[in-house]
């Protein structure tokens, strides 16, 4: 644990200083030793994670150091409380850090993009292509781990144990659970949820390319799936990302997405932005991407496939999707 200077003067300059204060206000050496913001860990000034708890230790956003005792940014807080329209008028940040469960977030800018079955091998339930304009939002860079998912659940139900492979055999419902305990611990800063299938095939084509897979149109080196798998997961990461930094959005595990699902969906998408179909009378959710067991047919961005709300298995997990709700 780290522990404040007891000494009354800087040891760099000799200025006098007080037990409370973090650094020397004359030569800006630390008087506090820098250390985990959620464990203690005493870390060292390089590092980015904690080798204890592998909490981040420096904001995705502003890209200071995240003070201990706290899980919110408080340079970032400050910005937060500025107007508006400053606010909007400020360039989203790249890549986002979420300090809660470590989860790595990419800024994926809005546009206007041609969804369904470019290629001409899917079913109809992928036609008809037609045009989606989305706002930007940001996305995980990998789907949810389990050593993610056992920061605020209480169990891991895995098939296929590792702390770098996706979390699988989790239902609609408890996805959405953890997203909701995620927005809570951001004390309503962030927004998490799953994204809709509009988001999803967006985000996998690289922002609207017309991709066969996520990354391009040659599958062996972006996904896991029957032919290379071994038959089961494996951590993420481990193929090559696609054009906006995202990873296995091709195969390795399906992935829910927020929307119900119908053959007949894209007949539901009006010309308004954003488009999401929910119905909270039928069962079935889309889930997207293909997994680790099946073919690569299934691992093309624009298949849709589905599953009932309840339903789990070792083929299905999730990212999650991030808006700071402050400019929404």
């Amino acid at each position: 644990m780290s522990e404040r200077h007891s000494h009354s003067q800087c040891p760099a300059c000799g200025e006098p200083v007080q037990p409370a204060w973090r650094i020397c206000p004359a030569c800006e050496t630390r008087l506090l030793a820098p250390a985990c913001p959620l464990c203690g860990q005493m870390v060292k000034e390089n590092w980015k994670r904690c080798p204890e708890c592998e909490a981040l230790l420096i904001c995705g956003t502003c890209r200071r150091r995240l003070p201990k005792d706290t899980q919110q940014c408080p340079y970032c807080d400050a910005v937060a409380d500025q107007p508006l329209q400053e606010k909007i008028s400020r360039s989203p940040a790249p890549q986002f850090n979420d300090t809660v469960c470590g989860l790595e977030m990419i800024y994926v800018p809005g546009g206007t993009f041609q969804m369904g079955d470019t290629f001409g091998q899917g079913t109809e339930s992928e036609q008809p292509v037609h045009d989606v304009t989305l706002d930007g939002f940001y996305l995980g860079r990998y789907v949810v781990t389990q050593s993610q998912w056992l920061r605020l659940m209480p169990e891991n139900p895995s098939k296929f144990e590792g702390d770098q492979r996706p979390v699988e055999q989790v239902t609609w419902d408890e996805t959405r659970r953890f997203a909701q305990l995620l927005t809570e611990a951001h004390q309503g800063r962030y927004a998490f949820d799953l994204p809709s299938e509009a988001q999803w095939e967006y985000a996998a084509r690289s922002g609207g390319k017309e991709d066969l897979y996520a990354g391009g149109d040659l599958i062996a080196g972006l996904a896991w799936y029957a032919e290379n798998s071994k038959g089961h997961t494996h951590d993420v990461g481990e193929k090559a990302p696609n054009g906006l930094g995202l990873f296995d959005m091709s195969g390795n595990v399906w992935e829910w997405c927020r929307d119900t699902f119908t053959p007949d969906a894209y007949s539901n998408h009006s010309a308004v932005p954003n488009p999401l179909f929910e119905d909270r009378l039928l069962d079935d959710r889309v889930i997207r991407g293909g997994s680790w067991h099946l073919d690569a047919w299934s691992a093309r961005c624009a298949r849709r496939f589905s599953c009932a709300h309840d339903f789990m298995g070792a083929g299905l997990g999730f990212r999650l999707l991030m808006t700071p709700k402050r400019l929404s």
